[in-house]
């Protein structure tokens, strides 16, 4: 098995290169074709709306650019849930001369449920002449601002999971929690055990801001060559790190409790 992943890591290294080098190179690309493409650089972001209201801000990017501002409507995707008295949603603006753009969408609580997960999914309507490069749409989860201080960590693993350790530090560097390793489990599934050190208990975190950190001792994350783990660190409906499949030796995620 363990060769087999071997042979697995290279390969996703060697596309992890290639599509850097398509990233740098897609300017020229297009430049040179006469193509615009347009897509969002943020394919997903939360957002918590307090009574004052909210605000999220997704970034676009341009193949070409342009001597003029230019603009680009979204529309609302179907499989959004949330109403439409919930948000306000403006344009894609790219200032003149610039490849990134902004589009800004605005929140108010007007019959938002405690607890319940809203969520809104723009998709880019593009005129004739400007392709889609990127993600052609981008989802903004969002909820009735809530406070919540316990904190669930789940992994769903691979079968080696006897890789995965994990911390949750505060801004200082102090190590709050941490967990693994764990023993492996035939054929992947949830890590069950009743146990802060396993990372499924409750984790009470003071409000501040800290950083989850999740380390993978093979170098491939939560996959094996055959089975994708994933994990997730949640406190009630609200998900301030996640992650799945090859992450490589680690992944960090910065989150605050109770903004």
């Amino acid at each position: 098995m363990k060769k087999f992943r071997i042979l697995t890591a290279l390969f996703v290294l060697g596309s992890l290169v290639a599509c850097e080098q398509n990233d740098a190179n897609i300017d020229n690309v297009y430049d040179n074709s006469g193509q615009t493409g347009v897509g969002f650089t943020t394919a997903s972001t939360s957002v918590a709306v307090r009574p004052e209201g909210a605000s999220a801000t997704i970034g676009v990017q341009s193949t070409t650019t342009s001597s003029t501002a230019r603009s680009f409507d979204v529309v609302v995707n179907a499989t959004s849930t949330g109403a439409i008295g919930d948000y306000s949603i403006g344009t894609v603006t790219i200032p003149a001369d610039s490849y990134d753009g902004t589009l800004t969408v605005t929140f108010v609580d007007t019959n938002l449920v405690e607890s319940v997960p809203y969520t809104l999914v723009l998709e880019l309507a593009l005129p004739d002449g400007v392709a889609n490069v990127g993600s052609k749409t981008t989802t903004i989860n969002y909820n009735k601002y809530l406070i919540c201080n316990d904190f669930v960590l789940k992994m769903n693993e691979d079968n080696w999971s006897s890789e995965r350790t994990w911390e949750i530090v505060d801004a200082a560097g102090a190590v709050m929690f941490e967990g693994g390793t764990y023993a492996n489990i035939s054929g992947g599934g949830l890590i069950s055990e009743p146990s802060t050190t396993y990372g499924i208990d409750s984790m009470y975190l003071e409000d501040g801001c800290y950083t989850f950190n999740i380390y993978d001792s093979y170098g491939d994350g939560q996959f094996d060559g055959s089975i994708t783990g994933n994990y997730s660190l949640d406190c009630s409906i609200i998900n301030v790190a996640n992650g799945e499949g090859n992450w490589g030796s680690s992944e960090s995620t910065d989150f605050c409790v109770n903004p």
